[in-house]
């Protein structure tokens, strides 16, 4: 078996065993159940899950995975790079300047 990719959480880690099975590629996940554990002091060989696959598989796991990153990657810096449109902005001013007053902690001088 060789390490193929240390999953960021567990959804990811989900996903990536969903795509491997799809493709009947053998895996196994390193601390698979044990890994999730957070209490105590934090050790990287305790703690932390490794997806492995076989050496004769890794070339196919590897491209997989890399296409399934470059995906997110590439939806997460569309979703962070929206702007406001005009509408947007307008509701933004007239709900500061309409209920600029009710802010909590915001004392007004007599």
């Amino acid at each position: 078996m060789k390490k193929l990719y240390k999953p960021e959480n567990e959804i990811e880690l989900s996903l990536i065993k969903s795509i491997f099975e799809s493709e009947s590629i053998q895996y196994f996940v390193h601390n698979d159940h044990f890994g999730s554990l957070k209490i105590g002091p934090q050790i990287d060989l305790f703690n932390t899950k490794m997806v492995m696959v076989p050496e004769e598989q890794y070339a196919k796991a590897s491209e997989l995975l890399n296409d399934y990153l470059g995906n997110i990657q590439k939806e997460q810096t569309e979703v962070f790079q929206s702007e406001y449109s005009l509408m947007d902005k307008f509701r933004m001013l007239i709900e500061a300047v309409v209920f600029g007053w009710f802010i909590p902690g915001k004392k007004r001088r007599k």
